[in-house]
């Protein structure tokens, strides 16, 4: 005969519940919320400028540079916003986002200085935006496994 315990078992919690968990105050929430759209603002405009630059579009001189500064203009405000959240973020998001930064810069840099090597020797060339993409993806695994870590 087993013995049952008159606790309720603990709920699992799914891990879109530990994600919000994980994701500080109201304020966090408030300043992430801001980088994210400035994010979407960036995106837009750098495939805004991807589609006009493209070889078959003529632009005169003066408009080609107002386009292709467009999206590096665009970033300026996503970075200020993701320093923003940073500084006013709690420890543990600030730790769980550090560890997605070092994750994603260390993606990158092996990827930036080793690829160029597998070039060499016959592996097709890679954009640099593949390595930025790299870069982000890995980011945000680093940033997954900080919340599975400090759930």
């Amino acid at each position: 005969m087993t013995r049952t315990s008159s606790a309720p078992a603990p709920a699992r919690r799914t891990l879109w519940e530990m994600i919000l968990a994980c994701s500080g105050t109201a304020a966090d929430r408030r300043n992430q919320y801001r980088f994210i759209v400035w994010c979407l603002v960036w995106a837009a405009g750098f495939v805004t400028a991807a589609w006009a630059l493209r070889p078959d579009v003529s632009l005169d001189a003066r408009a080609a540079w107002a386009v292709a500064l467009l999206p590096i203009a665009l970033s300026v405000p996503a970075l200020l916003a993701y320093l923003r959240f940073l500084r006013m973020t709690d420890e543990l998001l600030r730790k769980i986002q550090l560890e997605g930064l070092a994750l994603g810069f260390g993606a990158g840099a092996i990827l930036g200085l080793g690829y160029p090597l597998l070039e060499r020797i016959g592996a097709p060339s890679l954009s640099s935006s593949a390595i930025v993409l790299v870069m982000m993806l890995a980011w945000a695994l680093g940033q997954l496994l900080g919340v599975l870590r400090y759930r």
